[in-house]
């Protein structure tokens, strides 16, 4: 990410999300998630996971490792997931699950065309 860019998406584990509740500084309102500092960017969550290694620590010959994805992709790519394993096509990585929350201010200055646009890319890629 450049310096100053605004920021779009950012990965939340579970612990960290805990931490956060426990220590008072987000509020989670159905799938909502809002930081109580700055200017309280807001953030919709959708399940996801952090690819941190293959289980072996061999080579990835699918390139996840160091991506977030979200488990609907995952799964719609036929991914097989348990807890914090994912197995894709004939891989297993080590990864972290939590939450892919995105800035709902870029979500909501989107016009219908742009959203559509930005599914369909999603989806192909």
């Amino acid at each position: 990410m450049q310096e100053g860019a605004p920021l779009a998406k950012i990965f939340f584990s579970q612990s960290i999300l805990d931490s956060l509740i426990d220590e008072g500084r987000i509020r989670l309102e159905g799938n909502t998630l809002t930081l109580l500092s700055g200017d309280n960017p807001s953030f919709d969550l959708e399940p996801g996971y952090r690819i941190n290694r293959t289980a072996d620590n061999g080579p990835d010959p699918h390139g996840l490792v160091g991506q977030i994805r979200y488990e609907k992709d995952l799964r719609g790519d036929r991914a097989e997931i348990y807890l914090d394993s994912v197995i894709y096509r004939d891989t297993a990585y080590a990864a972290d699950p939590g939450f892919i929350g995105e800035k709902k201010e870029l979500i909501d200055r989107l016009t219908d065309t742009e959203l559509l646009a930005r599914f369909l890319l999603d989806s192909l890629l």
